[in-house]
């Protein structure tokens, strides 16, 4: 069951009120087990909100229909604009790694949706994610700000009214908008205030044809069932009025797979526990729970109670390269199912008869290691496999397609290239900057430095886990380390991340950290974020999570109990993993 209300929200102002109407099932629907799945025992994790500071609002598990009123006020656009009053879909993939899209060249063929639009268009080799979690990086999309700007860091951090976002702008140009995406963990719903602006926001159960959905009754035949609601919106606006269309797609997400292995299919047990990730039952037969937080291995402090080894963990360590094999190629396989989303929706692009009026982007939020040094999922790192996204734009009226853009580029850069396109006036105080220039030929550079900021642990500390990105180099600040190999990392006091730095030129596999003997660069890139977080940093709207929200994150992978938060005291015991958001 949903509900729904009807608002009238005026620009770059907040509508909390709507959240506790907005938002319905929690304690009832849950993203966990769906539909008739048989009734499972409770989990023995602890289901237990963090203490709730005065005044913070509640999140909660749920599907969403709410329906708002566009604004009253009108500005036309500037009709000198590259593609003046088109439309606008942007679909943004939790999890997409940028080499596991075809058009990148390194697994060719398993994305033909995504390649299609990449040879219709631009396709962006340096496009980095505002953080390494989805919440942060959907809200950098929206507001065209970095982590510190907008104050969304961490999943107990939504927006305050006073940030603007691209829906928010378009409506006042006559845009009609759309958000769609299915009920899991992705801070895409009004609890965060990622609805502010949609006229239409619409969460749905996890179809079957989806990892989140795999515990249901019916086909799981590959479908692209979660672009269906949005297919659906767009088959019933009227032509004459400009659209602007956000989708957020899971089904390339952790676990990766829709059912349980054949009997005889996989020989090192990975798939069968990759089905049972998450559920309340024992799953190795001696207590153990596969929880993908981790078995991604984010051990955070204050985040993720970990009370025993993870048996999917174990089970890829023990065996080792053929193991991480058969995750590789769950992961792949996911991705492919991922890609008949993207097709649904740009078939019905077609169908609607406006492909030459409609701008579609499509953007990883973040992407995923796959054992890129150890690390198996993400959340606790700040590399390349993760951060690095695929970026694809198709824009009607430019001439350089099927080319790639070598240029630094952030998630931060979409809001006002969208805006530009259209000939919309961005918000003031945005970070973005356009990425038309590029699009057009103008120039080959629209920005210096990138950052990458927060995570899915409680950030209290005053020193930042993230990431800077130049042209050349590459500084990461992260609590995991640097690698495998001794004497890399320098020492760090209690509490510290360690500082990481890796040379675009000549180690595009950051296997070698540099910061030792390259003080001067660690030091510089350091000024500069900490110059722009003294700068620009603001307060985000505090949120607690309720028990449902809890219990949902702990059926992927993070068990949010009362603790030291991060930076408190320092990591000991165990080997550092990633989580799964």
């Amino acid at each position: 069951m949903s509900r729904r209300r009807a608002s009238s929200p005026s620009f770059g102002r907040s509508d909390w009120p709507w959240l506790a109407l907005a938002v319905a099932g929690a304690g009832v629907l849950g993203w966990g087990v769906w539909g008739d799945a048989p009734a499972e025992p409770s989990s023995p994790a602890v289901i237990a909100a963090l203490p709730a500071p005065a005044g913070t609002l509640p999140v909660s598990p749920g599907t969403v229909s709410l329906d708002a009123a566009a604004p009253d006020a009108k500005s036309a656009p500037d009709g000198g604009a590259v593609c003046a009053g088109c439309d606008i879909v942007v679909i943004t993939v939790c999890s997409l790694r940028r080499d596991h899209v075809g058009a990148y060249g390194e697994h060719p063929g398993i994305t033909p949706a995504l390649d299609s639009l990449a040879a219709d268009g631009v396709r962006f080799t340096r496009a980095y994610a505002a953080s390494n979690f989805t919440l942060a990086s959907l809200a950098a999309v929206l507001t065209g700000r970095f982590g510190s700007h907008s104050g969304v860091t961490g999943w107990d951090k939504g927006l305050t009214a006073d940030v603007p976002t691209l829906p928010e702008v378009l409506g006042i140009y006559g845009y009609r908008t759309g958000a769609f995406t299915v009920d899991a963990p992705s801070g895409f719903r009004p609890d965060y205030g990622l609805h502010r602006g949609f006229q239409r926001m619409e969460i749905v159960p996890p179809p079957r044809d989806t990892p989140d959905g795999r515990f249901l009754q019916g086909d799981a035949t590959p479908r692209g069932a979660t672009a269906g609601p949005l297919v659906d919106w767009l088959g019933s606006q009227d032509a004459s009025r400009p659209i602007f269309a956000m989708m957020h797609t899971r089904t390339a997400h952790y676990p990766f797979v829709l059912g349980p292995p054949a009997e005889g299919e996989d020989p090192t047990g990975v798939r069968q526990l990759l089905w049972e990730a998450g559920r309340a039952v024992p799953t190795d037969g001696k207590g153990a729970q596969a929880m993908p937080g981790m078995a991604g291995g984010t051990a955070q402090r204050g985040v993720v109670s970990i009370g025993g080894p993870d048996p999917l963990q174990r089970k890829v360590r023990e065996l080792g390269a053929p193991a991480v094999a058969v995750w590789r190629e769950a992961y792949a396989e996911a991705v492919t199912r991922m890609d008949l989303d993207v097709k649904r929706v740009l078939d019905a692009i077609e169908a609607r008869g406006r492909k030459d009026r409609t701008i579609v982007l499509v953007v990883g939020d973040h992407g995923e290691s796959l054992d890129d040094h150890g690390e198996l999922l993400h959340g606790d790192a700040y590399w390349d496999s993760v951060v690095n996204v695929p970026l694809l734009m198709r824009v009607p009226g430019l001439t350089r397609r099927g080319k790639a853009v070598d240029a630094l580029v952030s998630q931060a850069d979409i809001l006002p290239t969208l805006l530009d396109l259209v000939g919309a006036v961005p918000p003031a105080g945005v970070d973005g900057v356009s990425m038309v220039p590029l699009l057009t030929g103008a120039t080959s550079r629209v920005r210096d430095v990138a950052f990458v900021e927060g995570g899915v642990a409680r950030q209290v500390s005053d020193v930042p886990r993230g990431a800077v990105v130049t042209a050349d180099w590459s500084l990461l600040r992260q609590d995991r380390g640097c690698g495998e190999v001794p004497g890399q990392d320098a020492p760090r006091r209690p509490g510290e991340p360690a500082t990481c730095l890796y040379a675009r030129a000549d180690d595009a596999a950051q296997a070698t950290n540099v910061a030792r003997t390259h003080a001067e660069v660690v030091a510089d890139l350091l000024g500069r974020w900490e110059a722009f977080r003294a700068a620009n940093a603001a307060a985000a709207a505090p949120l607690t999570l309720d028990a449902g929200f809890v219990k949902t994150l702990q059926q992927n992978g993070y068990a949010f109990t009362p603790g030291p938060a991060a930076g408190d005291t320092p990591r000991s015991g165990g080997a550092p993993a990633s989580g799964s958001r």
